[in-house]
């Protein structure tokens, strides 16, 4: 049996200074969609670094990456959220047409291993999130 072997070409060691918020986020975020923290990390930046700079919306509180970040922080860590956006989590909170339920079958509640945390749910948020953004940012 013949093996080979990839040539791996080392990566660049880079320091990011960064908040332990921030840090337990993106692990969170990794671990969640089963990557290591460097390729989630990786595929972040890259697809900020991709996104198109014309767009004047890109970073407005309404626009899809403003609703996406909102939702990953509000999901992960929402005592990370500040100012407007912590008004906004609250009338998040308020409206349980935004939560979905925790699914788990009974082998995973007898076992213990079931995820029993409310998330908010994503298409829904999308609907809302017009109305909800006008409510707290002076759009």
């Amino acid at each position: 049996m013949q093996v080979a072997n990839k040539p791996s070409q080392p990566g660049v060691r880079v320091i990011f200074h960064i908040s332990p918020s921030v840090y337990i986020t993106g692990i969170l975020s990794a671990q969640r969609r089963g990557l290591k923290l460097d390729e989630f990390l990786d595929a972040a930046i890259t697809a900020a670094a991709s996104a198109e700079p014309t767009d004047p919306t890109h970073e407005l509180p309404w626009s899809r990456h403003s609703m996406e970040l909102f939702l990953l922080l509000a999901d992960t860590l929402p005592e990370s959220l500040h100012g407007p956006w912590r008004v906004l989590y609250a009338k998040v909170l308020q409206e349980p047409d935004l939560w979905k339920a925790p699914e788990a079958s009974l082998d995973e509640v007898e076992s213990g291993t079931a995820d029993d945390e409310w998330r908010i749910n994503e298409t829904a948020l999308a609907k809302a999130w017009p109305r909800l953004v006008s409510s707290v940012f002076a759009c």
